[in-house]
């Protein structure tokens, strides 16, 4: 009777379950169920294990996507350092020759300059963006290089490339790198313009040397404008992943596997990584890439002045009717800008280019306008010049790739004096504030030193002083420099107050 019971409660129970299976009902599923994968969103849901594998999965698949196109650069410097004055030959030669060949008479030797080569080597990382072997860098990883190396891992083996540079532009810190190879990896450049801040991203290179390495951080921001090592770049993309010395040239991958930025710099108090690194974004390369490989460099159109804000005095001093626009404080001589008209003090208000007005708030507004524009390029601008608005027609120039080249003002060279071989002009307002000299001080300022001049004399000025007083005789400008320098008796001596590097000092000298 029990084996009976128990039989039909075994039977009970199996038809219970076997409606329940039938059922769907979610409660019961064998464990080895495969589940499909899910995305993660925010819905106010919990992630599933699943969906941590499924991830995980992406970044592992995106990882070994990327890395065979990231490469390491080994660059080679050749620098000369002078060797202490020797003699070349015997040093013995010249005492024998004292003593038995006084008969003939010879010059005094001088002693021969010798130079030694040293090298130096530097390193970066670089993305292919191409089969065929061109190479996506930072300027500054191959700046004044005299050797390239590039190492590429090809089916998990490194080879050596030797390579070229082709294009660089130092306004960007990009370059592009040529090796001579076929049918490689190569990465994609995605658009940076639809990144958002929060997005997960790879930073990959060869921090310190160590080839392949990958971190993974977020994208923190994106900055308009950062200033490194004294030159401004444009809407850097700011992130988390881990950035450091060597990682410069590599690529800031999203989880699509596409490059949206190149790392480039770090804010780094203490030399190493503090959470703070910086790529230029991809669309910024995208604009460029071309004019590098094919002209190896970049050419922006050029106006040819220097320009300042108006602000509310300006605008208020200048008859504005509201704060607008840039004032012009100089116009470079031989520039579209001295050819068109432009003169020092018109305030520029808007620029027509490619049938399009654009108003100007600020000078990066400007800057940013011209450059975009191509050499050659005729644009129209509207001035604000002796209380009207006119406007003139320029037709751009190129703009030089060091703006130390530019041409000076021929005013300024006429106004400079040369003396015991150095060269003096008035001090301007302009270098009172790239000196951080207060504005209530006056003087002339030492432009350069001819050492090699026949009128050289060692009176212990050096370029970039600023002479205040001579003898204790205030100076103004020039003039009185001159009037005071043309009674000086050097055999009675003369005192010098200058300005030295933020410091007044004295200095004496006595012939």
């Amino acid at each position: 009777m029990k084996k009976e019971f128990f039989k039909l409660g075994i039977i009970i129970l199996v038809l219970f379950l076997g409606i329940i299976l039938i059922s769907g009902n979610p409660i019961i599923k064998p464990f080895y169920t495969k589940q499909p994968s899910k995305s993660i969103t925010l819905v106010n849901k919990p992630l599933q294990q699943q969906d941590f594998y499924s991830l995980q999965q992406t970044f592992v698949e995106v990882i070994q996507q990327v890395k065979p196109a990231v490469v390491s650069i080994t660059t080679v410097y050749t620098y000369e350092v002078e060797i202490p004055n020797f003699y070349f030959g015997d040093p013995f030669e010249e005492f024998f020759r004292e003593f038995f060949e006084f008969d003939i008479p010879r010059p005094k030797r001088q002693p021969q300059r010798r130079y030694r080569q040293y090298k130096a080597e530097g390193g970066g990382s670089g993305v292919i963006i191409s089969p065929d072997g061109y190479i996506l860098t930072n300027e500054h990883v191959i700046k004044d290089a005299t050797e390239i190396k590039v190492i590429v891992n090809i089916d998990g083996v490194n080879k050596e490339f030797k390579g070229k540079v082709v294009g660089r532009d130092s306004r960007t810190d990009l370059a592009v790198v040529k090796i001579n190879a076929k049918n490689l990896v190569y990465a994609k450049l995605g658009d940076s313009d639809k990144i958002r801040i929060g997005e997960w991203v790879f930073a990959i290179g060869s921090p310190f040397g160590l080839e392949q390495t990958v971190t993974f951080g977020i994208i923190s921001a994106v900055r308009q404008r950062v200033r490194v090592e004294n030159r401004e770049y444009k809407d850097f993309i700011q992130t988390d992943a881990a950035i450091n010395r060597g990682n410069s040239g590599g690529p800031l991958v999203n989880l699509n596997g596409e490059v949206i930025g190149i790392n480039t710099a770090i804010y780094a108090p203490t030399g190493v990584f503090a959470g703070i690194g910086f790529a230029i974004p991809s669309n910024r390369a995208k604009e460029i890439l071309d004019d590098l490989i094919h002209k190896g460099k970049v050419t922006r159109g050029w106006l040819g002045v220097e320009i300042i804000a108006v602000d509310e005095a300006i605008a208020n001093q200048f008859g504005l009717r509201k704060k607008q626009g840039v004032l012009i404080n100089r116009v470079l001589e031989n520039t579209p800008a001295e050819k068109a008209g432009l003169k020092r003090g018109d305030i520029i208000l808007s620029v027509k280019a490619k049938n399009k007005v654009l108003e100007i708030n600020s000078t990066q507004e400007l800057q940013d306008i011209i450059t975009s524009l191509a050499p050659k390029e005729k644009i129209e601008l509207k001035i604000f010049r002796d209380n009207k608005e006119i406007f003139l027609s320029v037709v751009l120039g190129e703009l030089p790739e060091e703006p130390t080249k530019i041409t000076e003002n021929k005013q300024m060279k006429e106004g400079r004096f040369i003396w015991l071989g150095y060269e003096f002009m008035d001090l301007t307002k302009d270098l009172k504030e790239k000196l951080r000299i207060s504005d209530d001080i006056n003087g002339v300022f030492v432009v350069k030193v001819n050492y090699d001049g026949k009128d050289y004399e060692d009176i212990g000025l050096v370029e970039r002083d600023v002479i205040v007083a001579v003898n204790q005789q205030r100076i103004q400008n020039i003039q009185d420099f001159k009037k005071i320098v043309k009674d000086i008796n050097l055999k009675k001596g003369i005192v010098f107050d200058i300005i030295r590097d933020g410091r007044q000092i004295y200095i004496s000298y006595i012939k």
